[in-house]
């Protein structure tokens, strides 16, 4: 059983970089967190994480729901903070929110508001109705429709609902510059999910310099911290799953489209919404919302907003002190940025001397801490399967 003391902690589901940063943005001031995950990663292994649970299998289904209320109710974690950091961790809590909340105290919104970020169709939708720019974006019912939509190219296809596609391929998308790549790329991803959620996309050019995203936390669909960043490096450098190099950038211009579409969602919580810059009629463009703590959001902690701290206190009724971020640091997570940096440097886009030039300044790692070294070495033996 875990040693009550006296604090309601956190349960921290998955195990990644993600998960790392939240463990230790609570455990560093003093807040128990317990992880559970079905992969040993990097917050497994950190000091302060104080209890772990191994579970067997997806979680994604109610066989998770009900160990995550076995353990509650073994554990006594009553009213600890359930604080999902994937996708369909957060799709499986929204769903059953009556159930765990009889257990754990509830940071997720229910399924009718979080379906506006994990449906890309609805977000499109939502962006639409609001005036917001999205890339051109087309839909179709299967492989006879794909030239019956004027599609312009190049173009990328890539799935309304991303966790499935991302595990089963590592990438985002695929990238298409005709219709025989089309139809084949097509059949490709619809042998891996359901055609209906098959979306094709018009590419915005540019790389990891046009590619922007606005953290923030909100209250009732109401903004109240934000900050913005630039995702400079991914890996791989086209269509990575995750950014590798982030830098914190003021961008005033994203805070309206951002306090809108929160408005529409009436969000409350955490949240990280991406954009791409396009020259070609200059406008950045809507790509994704993310409902829980995304990549980079330990660069916004050594910029002055710790946002696991914030959604804790939040969720405590503690009061949240005002606070307006810095600028000018950055975020890197090694393990992908040394070779999305030779990637770069091999495509030409920068080179040896620029890419470590890159790396000075004030700097948060996705994963080395000195206070907490574990981590960095417990991902050693998971090079090969990537987190």
């Amino acid at each position: 059983m875990v040693r009550q003391t006296g604090v309601l902690g956190a349960v921290v589901i998955g195990s990644d970089f993600r998960a790392l940063g939240v463990v230790r943005s609570l455990g560093r001031r003093g807040i128990p967190c317990i992880v559970i995950d079905n992969v040993q990663r990097a917050a497994w292994f950190s000091r302060y994480a104080v209890k772990r649970y191994k579970w067997h299998g997806p979680m994604d289904n109610t066989h998770f729901v009900n160990y995550l209320l076995h353990v509650g109710k073994e554990q006594r974690l009553e009213n600890w903070l359930l604080f999902p950091t994937t996708d369909d961790v957060v799709e499986l809590v929204a769903h059953n929110r009556q159930q765990l909340a009889l257990v754990y105290r509830l940071i997720t919104p229910s399924w009718e508001v979080v379906r506006w970020a994990n449906d890309k169709r609805l977000t499109y939708r939502m962006a639409q109705e609001l005036g917001i720019a999205y890339p051109e974006t087309w839909y179709a019912s299967g492989e006879r429709d794909l030239r019956a939509g004027q599609i312009s190219f190049p173009a990328i296809i890539k799935p309304a609902r991303s966790v499935h596609f991302h595990r089963s391929m590592h990438l985002k998308a695929f990238p298409v510059n005709n219709y025989e790549e089309l139809s084949a790329q097509y059949s490709r991803a619809a042998k891996i999910i359901c055609p209906d959620e098959l979306m094709i996309q018009q590419m915005i050019p540019g790389d990891g310099n046009t590619q922007f995203s606005v953290g923030v936390f909100c209250k009732e669909g109401n903004v109240l911290f934000w900050m913005s960043a630039r995702r400079t490096r991914q890996y791989p450098i086209d269509y990575g799953l995750n950014s590798s190099f982030v830098e914190a950038v003021e961008l005033p211009e994203l805070l309206e489209p951002v306090k809108n579409l929160m408005q529409y969602m009436h969000f409350s919580g955490i949240a990280e919404i991406e954009f791409k810059y396009d020259s070609r009629d200059q406008q950045y463009k809507l790509l994704d919302i993310n409902v829980r703590a995304w990549g980079w959001h330990t660069l916004c902690r050594i910029c002055g907003l710790d946002f696991p701290y914030i959604q804790y206190c939040d969720a405590l009724g503690l009061e949240l002190e005002a606070s307006t971020p810095r600028y000018h640091h950055h975020w890197v997570r090694l393990l992908t940025d040394i070779p999305a940096g030779w990637q770069e440097i091999r495509a030409g886009i920068t080179t040896p001397s620029d890419y470590l030039r890159s790396l000075i300044g004030p700097t948060a790692f996705s994963v080395f801490a000195w206070e907490d070294p574990l981590p960095a070495l417990g991902i050693v033996p998971l090079l090969c399967s990537q987190e």
